[in-house]
């Protein structure tokens, strides 16, 4: 079973992907901070990390620097944001991101997308 950690402040937003991705049979740890994920992530592997970029303590550009200098940097780590002035997401990959996630997605291109990105 392919293992993702998601990375979402907003308890509606988290239950909400948690909810997707379980449907397809990943499974999922939560937390709410990039702190709390350099924690988890010291002690446990992942197939893949969605992350928000607006956190508290440590915020998504943050926390794919400490992973991709400090950890594994061929983990696959995809930021999801609301931030409207995002056209393309270029600016995350730009900084390691491997991919960019626009607030709100539709739910079918999502699952596609993380299908995607795990059965490679």
């Amino acid at each position: 079973m392919k293992q993702i950690l998601l990375i979402e402040d907003n308890i509606m937003n988290s239950e909400l992907v948690k909810d997707i991705l379980e449907m397809e049979n990943y499974e999922i740890t939560c937390t709410a901070d990039g702190m709390d994920a350099l924690d988890i992530l010291e002690k446990e592997s992942f197939d893949l990390i969605l992350t928000d970029i607006n956190l508290p303590k440590m915020d998504g550009l943050e926390l794919v620097k400490h992973i991709r200098s400090d950890m594994d940097p061929n983990i696959k780590v995809i930021a999801i944001s609301s931030d409207t002035l995002t056209k393309d997401g270029r600016q995350f990959t730009d900084v390691g991101f491997d991919g960019f996630i626009q607030k709100p997605f539709k739910i079918g291109e999502f699952r596609k997308y993380i299908k995607s990105l795990l059965d490679d």
